[in-house]
């Protein structure tokens, strides 16, 4: 798998692992008051709206979106290659010149020992026919401001300006989402972490 275009690590856009951000959450909003203070052990993502992708029509060929989920400064292709910190792929249409998607899945897990934050990282994987090959290209398109983790609490759904991938054109896009911060009594379920390859994954789609 070539990530040659994708962006490599979240270095450069906030502190190095194990530090705070940089930059508070733009939609810092939690409904739970955080003098309760209380410890969260699992972060749920819930996915909406893409909106505003500003790239070229894809022609003779679809283009597909996908949400991953990296804690803190973790390295995104690691978190890319672990199957329940990724969304489904979803398919983009072209509107207005801009591609949108739509999803609609929550993404839940385990907040990992010393994490202090989790970022939405949104990538596109373009497929093309041509003479009689196909092509797949993944690269990376932006991420969320940081959500903190540390304690519960509820960051209401609000569309979040996508910052721009590191070696990536600059974005127009945003995310509509909400971050729940919750403790092991809460009922979602974590799925079975596998090893996974996007690609590949893709592939299926055509085979």
């Amino acid at each position: 798998m070539s990530y040659n275009s994708y962006g490599g690590q979240f270095q450069g856009i906030g502190g190095m692992k194990g530090q705070t951000p940089k930059k508070q959450p733009t939609t810092n909003n939690p409904s739970l008051p955080k003098k309760e203070n209380k410890p969260a052990s699992k972060v749920i993502l819930c996915l909406s709206e893409l909106r505003d992708i500003n790239m070229p029509e894809v022609e003779n060929g679809d283009i597909y979106f996908v949400c991953t989920t990296v804690f803190d400064n973790d390295d995104v292709k690691q978190s890319m290659e672990t199957s329940n910190y990724n969304s489904e792929m979803i398919k983009g249409q072209f509107l207005f010149q801009k591609y949108v998607a739509e999803f609609s899945e929550e993404i839940v897990l385990n907040i990992p020992d010393n994490s202090n934050f989790v970022r939405c990282y949104v990538s596109a994987l373009t497929v093309k026919e041509e003479d009689g090959k196909r092509t797949i290209k993944l690269e990376g398109i932006g991420y969320t401001d940081p959500f903190i983790t540390k304690f519960c609490q509820v960051f209401p759904y609000a569309k979040c300006k996508l910052n721009t991938a590191v070696g990536a054109n600059e974005t127009q896009g945003n995310l509509k989402l909400c971050v729940k911060c919750v403790d092991s009594s809460h009922p979602s379920v974590v799925k079975a972490s596998e090893p996974f390859n996007i690609i590949q994954e893709l592939k299926k789609i055509y085979d």
